[in-house]
């Protein structure tokens, strides 16, 4: 395969050596590499759709209401999430309710059983092996965002993140975006938008109109926007909430209790959200939830 630099992929798409080199370091340059200083990138990849040229593509009219960020940051601040808390009697309940909860909002609920014996670090005989790597990715990708927090969010970490969650379980379609386009279109023109450029819109999104949001309401929006696009190929459901997590960690955030039994409450403000464009029954729950998860870090110290 033949590779160019910088300098001749911008003269090949008509863009500054700069914006190429913004490009690459977002992740949003197929195959770019980076060689100690400098990028090398494919000579026969498409020039990749510019975010600063796709807000005429923006779909959400939103409406995110309130949040008690006054105390949320308190509590932030109070109990600030450190790679101790990860080895911690609390989290590992949370992590557990959260892995039940993520998998019932998908094709394959665990058992809670099944959860508690892998997380303890033991074999379940009655789960297949992927279901094993699941859960412990599940688990480790969650640590990880503790020990490199206040990364930029973008494409490139997704897809990263998604080959993480997937390694072992399904490597060939891990960290790729699936054909086609999305099956839940808010307008008309999404009918035709492919998946790939929809991930780009959000982004897009999350960059610009959402970058002075609070953080909670910002990882709201994505998680709910990951659950419409449905990305991958499969485990959307269980990414998205991954995802909702991830955002929270690396802001400083405790994980919110989220359980099995608030499926249905949490599928019922997404589809208001998805319906009106009304996102703040949805950040009520994760605010609630934050609140809980506090008060039991508080009750175990």
């Amino acid at each position: 395969m033949k590779y160019i630099g910088i300098k001749e992929a911008a003269k090949k798409w008509g863009i500054s050596d700069r914006r190429v080199r913004i490009l690459c370091q977002e992740g949003r340059i197929e195959g770019a590499i980076k060689l100690e200083w400098s990028w090398t990138i494919p000579a026969d990849t498409p020039k990749p759709t510019d975010g600063r040229s796709m807000r005429h593509l923006k779909n959400y009219d939103l409406r995110l209401g309130s949040i008690d960020i006054s105390r949320l940051n308190e509590l932030k601040d109070k109990h600030p999430v450190s790679f101790g808390f990860s080895r911690s009697d609390a989290f590992g309940q949370i992590v557990k309710n959260l892995i039940c909860y993520a998998s019932s909002l998908g094709d394959r609920k665990l058992d809670p059983r099944i959860i508690a014996t892998v997380l303890s670090g033991k074999v379940s005989h009655s789960a297949e092996l992927s279901e094993h790597l699941l859960i412990c990715n599940f688990r480790s990708v969650l640590i990880s965002q503790i020990r490199t927090p206040d990364l930029e969010w973008n494409t490139k970490r997704l897809l990263e993140l998604n080959r993480s969650l997937l390694q072992g379980v399904d490597d060939e379609k891990g960290g790729v975006l699936r054909e086609g386009v999305v099956d839940m279109p808010l307008t008309e023109k999404d009918m035709s938008l492919s998946v790939s450029l929809q991930v780009e819109t959000l982004f897009n999104q999350y960059e610009m109109e959402w970058k002075r949001l609070h953080p909670v309401f910002r990882s709201v929006l994505l998680y709910a926007g990951l659950l419409r696009i449905k990305p991958f190929d499969a485990y959307n459901e269980e990414f998205a909430v991954l995802v909702l997590l991830s955002m929270l960690l690396s802001a400083g955030f405790i994980l919110p209790s989220l359980e099995d039994g608030d499926v249905n409450e949490m599928n019922a403000a997404t589809a208001v959200a998805f319906r009106r464009g009304y996102y703040q029954d949805l950040a009520r729950i994760i605010e609630r939830k934050l609140f809980e998860s506090y008060e039991v870090l508080e009750g175990n110290a």
